[in-house]
Formats: C-alpha cells, sequence, structure tokens
C-alpha cells in the first residue's frame, strides 16, 4: 500500500496530464475551425467575383446574352477596325473583309475564320476557345445558333452610324472610355478639316456620292458610308432630290436610281465609286463616265467631280478617320 503522500502526488500528477491533454485538443481544434471559416469565404468571395465577372447584354437581335465583363479572346466578325481603334485585338477575323481595311501588321496575330458567304467557319473558332463572338446582325440565323453553342456570341447593328457603333462595340468589349475618346478625336479632326478646306468650299456648296455594284446598277449613297465624311464631318448639303429620296429611309445605306436620274441627284461636288475589284461594277461605271449624261453634268465641267477606288466604299472607323485625310485632299486640288 502506497504511501499517502505518494498516492497525493500521483493523483496530482494525472490532473496535470489530463489538463494538458485537453488543452492540446482545444488548441489543434481552434486552426481547423479558422480554417473552415476561411475556406467558406473564400467560397463566398469566389462566387461573388465569378457574379461579376459576367453581366447581361441585349444585342441587335433583341436577345439577351450573358458576356464576360472583361473579355480576353474576342472573336470579332466584321468588326475588327472597330476592335483595333478600341485598342482590343482580337483573336480571329473573317481577313476577306478586314485585309481591305486593315495592314499586315494590324492583322499580325489575327488569326482567320475564313468561312462560305458573309458566316465564319464555327469548326475553326471553336478550336480559338474565344469567350467571347461578335457578329454582324445580318449573319444567317443558323450560323448564329451554332456559334452561341461556342461561347457567348453578340450581333451588332451593321447600318447603325458609326458612333453607335462605337459606342456598341466599346460596351461589349469593356472599352467605353475607349470608344468616347475615339468620337471626340474624330469630331475634333473634322472640324480642323473643315476649317482647312473653308477657302475651297462655297457655302451652302452641294455634294452627292454614287457607286457602281456587280449589278452593273448606279446608287446613290444615303446617309452613312462616303456621305457621312461629306455631310456630317465636312459640312456639305445634300441636293434635294438626295434629301427627299432618304427623307423616310435614315438607315438606308444606298438607293438605284438611272444613269440618265443622274443630273437630278449630282451635287456641286461629286464622288463616284469604282469597285475597280469587280468586272461588271467596274463596266458600269465605265460607261457612265463615257455617256453625255456624265459629261454635261456641272460637276465634271467645273472639274468637280472625283473618281475613287474600292477603299473609299467601306464604313469602318480606320476608313473614315482615312477619309478626312483624302477628300480634302482631293477638293483642295
Amino acid at each position: 500500500m502506497l504511501p499517502v503522500k505518494k498516492v497525493i502526488c500521483l493523483i496530482g500528477s494525472l490532473m496535470l496530464m489530463a489538463s494538458l491533454l485537453l488543452a492540446c485538443a482545444s488548441t489543434t481544434g481552434t486552426p481547423n475551425a479558422a480554417g473552415q471559416g476561411q475556406e467558406s469565404a473564400n467560397k463566398e468571395a469566389g462566387q461573388g467575383n465569378k457574379e461579376a465577372a459576367t453581366r447581361l447584354f441585349k444585342d441587335a437581335k433583341g436577345r439577351e446574352v450573358t458576356i464576360p465583363a472583361a473579355p480576353q479572346r474576342a472573336v470579332v466578325h466584321y468588326y475588327a477596325a472597330e476592335a483595333i481603334s478600341l485598342g482590343v485585338k482580337p483573336v480571329a477575323t473573317n481577313w476577306i473583309n478586314a485585309s481591305l481595311i486593315l495592314s499586315k501588321d494590324q492583322l499580325q496575330g489575327i488569326e482567320d475564320i475564313g468561312g462560305e458567304g458573309v458566316n465564319p467557319n464555327v469548326e475553326k473558332v471553336l478550336s480559338l476557345s474565344p469567350d467571347l463572338i461578335i457578329v454582324p446582325d445580318f449573319l444567317e440565323q443558323t450560323s448564329l445558333d451554332a456559334l452561341s453553342k461556342v461561347a457567348p456570341t453578340v450581333a451588332v447593328s451593321y447600318t447603325d452610324d458609326i458612333f453607335t457603333r462605337m459606342k456598341t462595340m466599346g460596351d461589349v468589349l469593356g472599352k467605353s472610355k475607349e470608344a468616347e475618346a475615339w468620337i471626340l478625336r474624330y469630331k475634333a479632326k473634322a472640324q480642323q478639316k473643315r476649317e482647312q478646306l473653308k477657302p475651297y468650299i462655297k457655302e451652302g456648296e452641294t455634294a452627292s456620292a454614287f457607286v457602281f455594284f456587280q449589278d452593273k446598277l448606279l446608287y446613290v449613297y444615303g446617309n452613312q458610308r462616303l456621305s457621312s465624311t461629306l455631310y456630317d464631318a465636312l459640312g456639305f448639303s445634300r441636293p434635294e432630290k438626295v434629301a427627299a429620296l432618304f427623307k423616310d429611309k435614315p438607315t438606308l445605306l444606298w438607293q438605284s436610281i438611272s444613269n440618265e436620274a443622274l443630273p437630278d441627284y449630282a451635287g456641286d461636288r461629286i464622288f463616284l465609286v469604282m469597285l475597280d475589284n469587280n468586272e461588271n461594277a467596274k463596266k458600269g461605271a465605265e460607261e457612265l463616265m463615257n455617256s453625255l449624261v456624265w459629261r454635261n453634268l456641272p460637276a465634271v465641267k467645273n472639274g468637280k467631280a472625283y473618281v475613287v477606288g474600292n477603299k473609299w466604299s467601306f464604313y469602318d472607323p480606320v476608313t473614315l478617320d482615312w477619309l478626312l485625310d483624302e477628300m480634302p485632299k482631293l477638293m483642295m486640288k
């Protein structure tokens, strides 16, 4: 039998060991609880960031599309010039269209999604793993549906004026500030060119623009394309017949007229776009210029008729900026 003193010491030792074990258990459990709490907080934060990383956008087709707030791999079909002007290099575009507007340096590193007609190659688009696809609203529905299965696909209006289009593209690409900056630069440059032209243009002087297409028919431009530079940027007036023709059709790009009716729509200055990449269009323009109708136009007799090339027919920020330099050059000769 142990002495009382030893029994008391033994009991004290056992109580001390029990206390230490409980303390260790308590200490070990605390980090686990904290870790679980932190993990839960991280999950909630991650979910919040994921939700903030996307947003709804209503496109030109009236479709609500969930798009990335800051896209990193955008495929831009037909609107490469707009993207480049906003400081965004697309992953891919259709080279057939883009190469007519952009330089080789600007297209460097951008894949060609080709395709048939106006539709891109969906398999090629899929292979590029885009996080956003931008297309014109005239794209065939079957192609639009197929692309929508690859990535969020936004249809942008092809008939909007350039300022509306740039704002829309800026919104979709997360570059709204850049879009506003481009518009301000363009308007400032346009005002500068107006001032340069004042000594060469009479007050109230009219101007109009025409083009021949592959159907060999003559078309007068509406409010966009070449007319955008003539009327909105440089301040020319529309001939009465041209104004009346598009009065109730503000988004109509052009309207066909007969060669014989040309004098009714011709302004004090006229621009004729010759699509030199199409034989029928080129032939139609040449036939007109060899006719008495053309030769008797006051603008032709006064040396104020300008025959220009295919590049003048495009409507994008790169071309419009270029036209602000080229158009005044012709008029100041």
